[in-house]
């Protein structure tokens, strides 16, 4: 029973928070109306926000009648965290407002570091940021960290991870208590799928798909706003369907799964062993990237393009099942391969057009991400989702 007293306090509290936020400044009275809770809950939960320094009071509202309202709004541009991503090369480092503005960004080399140097450096770096001289009157509030791989954000562990030694590692345990701050992580493209609903792409959908292509492929769902990660906390691993019954054999074990077809190394490796056979294309020999291939691609280069459209159809038949299963509103690509834009997305949209369901196509929008994958702003989402579940709000002290 008291347990689901408290779940309801976090949620009311998470409810009138985000009312303050989107309709600020606003008074105590319009928050009840538009948040449809009690008065007496209003000022008790305002109060307790006010206290923790979430929110502040501005300006009277002008009377009309009796006494003056005061407006409350966010106290965002006052509050920091520190947003991280772990990435393949680079440890990347921001430290954020809760309006969203980056404020000092830091990128470490990590190639070559195992898993217990990656821990010790990870722990260095944050020290580094909360005892900055500049920064001591910049407290950080709140930390929240993004890798790829198997994800428990609930327990704060990491499941597994391809890059590093983790299994089952109790990574926010370790931050915790070594800072003593809320600390947060969660699956990269998950994350990043959230940043977009939040600040990009598909803020204006309640049901999107994130489809990343990188090192490998992956997906972040959102279903009526809220990420889609299941029991386990990891749904949406479409890089491990399997593609082509007769491909190469998976880091997973399994054979022809959607990443040994389309990732940019598997494009790059194609393009490679093309030039090698003598296959015509502008591209320089000696002077090959993946963004060269995309943009070869974009400025239509035969061999390019025909690489590409190949990958595109694996990755296509896989975005029509997503559709036929999610019906979402709109699917979002991201990761370098939107250069060869042209080629990608109308190979991509022939897929659907065959594929998925008629009425499931008819509102349905193909587009490039907008946010960089590559930015700790998938991390700071999480920050904003516990915020706006009350995770952080009954733990945030400024």
């Amino acid at each position: 029973m008291i347990a689901n007293i408290d779940h309801i306090k976090q949620a009311n509290s998470a409810t009138i928070y985000k009312v303050i936020e989107k309709h600020a400044p606003i008074s105590r009275v319009k928050i009840a109306k538009v948040s449809k809770l009690a008065p007496a809950s209003v000022t008790k939960i305002t109060r307790q926000l006010l206290e923790s320094g979430i929110i502040s009071e501005t300006a009277r509202q002008a009377s009309t009648g009796g006494r003056c309202a005061i407006s409350l709004a966010p106290n965002s541009a006052s509050i920091y965290v520190l947003a991280i991503k772990i990435g393949q090369k680079l440890l990347s480092l921001s430290r954020y407002n809760l309006a969203g503005e980056q404020l000092s960004n830091k990128q470490v080399n990590i190639q070559g570091e195992d898993g217990e140097q990656l821990i010790e450096l990870l722990i260095s770096e944050i020290a580094h940021f909360i005892n900055n001289e500049q920064q001591k009157t910049d407290k950080i509030s709140a930390i929240s960290i993004t890798l790829s791989g198997l994800i428990n954000p609930k327990q704060g562990r990491v499941v597994y991870t391809p890059l590093y030694s983790f299994k089952d590692y109790p990574l926010v345990e370790i931050i915790e208590q070594r800072f003593n701050l809320p600390t947060f992580i969660g699956n990269h493209t998950r994350s990043l799928a959230l940043a977009e609903h939040y600040f990009g792409a598909t803020n204006n959908c309640a049901d999107s798909i994130l489809v990343t292509i990188h090192h490998g492929v992956g997906s972040g769902i959102i279903i009526q706003g809220k990420a889609l990660l299941g029991q386990n906390f990891n749904i949406g691993e479409i890089g491990h369907i399997q593609a082509n019954p007769a491909g190469k054999q998976c880091h997973c074990g399994n054979f022809g799964c959607l990443e040994t077809e389309v990732s940019d190394k598997v494009i790059f490796d194609k393009v490679e062993s093309a030039i090698k056979q003598g296959c015509f294309t502008q591209l320089d020999p000696q002077d090959i990237t993946v963004d060269s291939i995309y943009q070869a691609a974009a400025a239509n280069d035969p061999l390019c393009q025909k690489i590409i459209e190949d990958a595109a159809v694996y990755l296509g038949k896989t975005i029509a099942i997503l559709i036929n299963l999610l019906n979402p509103q709109k699917i979002i690509i991201a990761g370098k391969i939107t250069q060869a834009e042209n080629s990608l997305f109308s190979t991509i949209n022939q897929c659907i057009t065959h594929q998925a369901l008629p009425d499931f196509q008819k509102e349905l929008k193909i587009e490039p991400a907008q946010l960089n994958p590559n930015s700790t702003v998938a991390a700071f989402a999480l920050i904003k989702q516990a915020l706006y579940e009350g995770d952080l709000l009954q733990k945030i002290k400024i």
